[in-house]
């Protein structure tokens, strides 16, 4: 089945460049907030300190697990009802995850609000509703360059929220942090998403009675349109990102287990945000030449030798090898991976199809932090847990390419 169908492009001309800007700067904000931060704020001079490490890597893993259940349906309401509303809403709920994380005394607290609260709000603010309106603003043979350059201006949020919170932990302890770091996320999406032109909806649904009606047949025409080979990649990729996830996610941690500083560890990690920049918009690009799918399965391989080296670190020179290796392909995965996906399966389906995408990579980001944890959190522990790792990111990245290069391409 030719997962592919037409849908108009709008005639946003050069303002579509200037909106690329401004979904960039929510996505940094987004996921600078929502998920980078918590590199810092799981160590035992944060958050976790309080609360228990366990406690908060267990919160974030099932907000994850809860943004990937409701990118379903955020994927569904791209799609239908449009995607200013709902980055606008997300970014308003993530802003009150953070408050009410703030309040938090009690390990079964901040649980509940990371899972019901910020869960759902990742689903709304992270790059899939961006990829749908991106769809809608680019032609098909425009969109390698727009996503690269998405990418590119993307890539400095690790390098911006990492750094930043260690200095507001620092500064105000860990509930004031957490407490700033959702004025910023409310005060950025709200504007942004003011800003962000819509773009042509499908013309099914022209009302709003009318697209909450068929809210749930779009959920399953989704699911209709989904082949075998689509399913065998999102299942490759969803394995790959349990393996990127769990190793990038300890790598702090990893570190101070071999006497490295936690103050300058998170500089350096902060610094692979920098050293990703040029690919971000390179891979990109390059993709109108070389398939998406071969450069998203070269990126994982290379992510997979950056997490053997990791495993070796015993210096600092060490240290910045693995911030060169690692920070020059891990900024272009997920964007290579809808690309790569445009490329098999664009038309009025896409927001639904990633949305499905985005439910196994949720399930991915929450099992890897918690699979290398149960490995140990030892030096050991961790040696074991990063070499095994990226022995399953390197065969998942094979199987990924052999499947997308099942499907035929599309034109959409």
């Amino acid at each position: 089945m030719n997962l592919a169908a037409p849908i108009r492009q709008p005639a946003l001309h050069g303002h579509r460049w200037l909106s690329v800007v401004a979904a960039s700067a929510l996505i940094n904000t987004s996921y600078g907030t929502l998920s980078y931060s918590f590199s810092v704020l799981v160590t035992r001079s944060a958050m976790g300190g309080d609360l228990g490490t366990g406690a908060v890597a267990l919160g974030f893993s099932v907000a994850l697990l809860v943004s990937g259940v409701a990118a379903i349906a955020a994927g569904a309401i791209a799609d239908v009802f449009g995607c200013r509303r709902l980055l606008a809403a997300g970014s308003v709920l993530g802003a009150i995850s953070l408050g009410l994380l703030s309040l938090c005394n009690e390990p079964w607290q901040a649980i509940l609000v990371m899972a019901f609260v910020m869960g759902p709000a990742m689903a709304a603010t992270f790059y899939e509703p961006v990829y749908v309106l991106m769809n809608r603003w680019f032609s098909a043979d425009e969109r390698p360059r727009a996503y690269g350059v998405l990418t590119l201006l993307s890539g400095v949020s690790i390098s911006i929220f990492t750094p930043l919170t260690r200095l507001l932990v620092d500064a105000l302890e860990w509930q004031g942090a957490v407490a700033v770091l959702g004025a910023i996320l409310v005060t950025v999406g709200l504007t942004v998403a003011a800003l962000l032109p819509e773009g042509d909806l499908p013309e099914s649904a022209t009302t709003a009675s009318k697209r909450l009606r068929s809210l749930g047949s779009d959920l399953l025409d989704g699911l209709h349109h989904t082949t075998a080979p689509f399913w065998a990649f999102s299942i490759a990729f969803f394995i790959g990102t349990a393996a990127f996830s769990g190793f990038s996610f300890h790598m702090i941690s990893q570190l101070e287990t071999r006497g490295f500083n936690e103050g300058a560890v998170a500089a350096a990690i902060g610094v692979t945000g920098l050293v990703s920049l040029p690919l971000r918009l390179g891979l990109p690009v390059l993709s109108a030449r070389v398939s998406g799918s071969t450069l998203l399965a070269v990126c994982l391989v290379i992510l997979a030798g950056s997490s053997v080296l990791a495993s070796l670190t015993v210096s600092w020179w060490q240290v910045w090898l693995y911030v060169g290796v690692f920070g020059a392909v891990f900024g272009a995965v997920y964007p290579l991976r809808a690309l790569a996906g445009s490329e098999r399966f664009a038309g009025p389906y896409f927001g639904r199809l990633l949305g499905i995408q985005a439910l196994l990579v949720a399930f991915g980001r929450a099992a890897g932090p918690l699979l290398i944890a149960v490995i140990g959190t030892d030096r050991a522990g961790y040696e074991l847990g990063f070499r095994i790792a990226g022995a399953v990111l390197a065969l998942s990245a094979i199987a990924g390419w052999v499947a997308l290069r099942s499907m035929p391409r599309s034109d959409a």
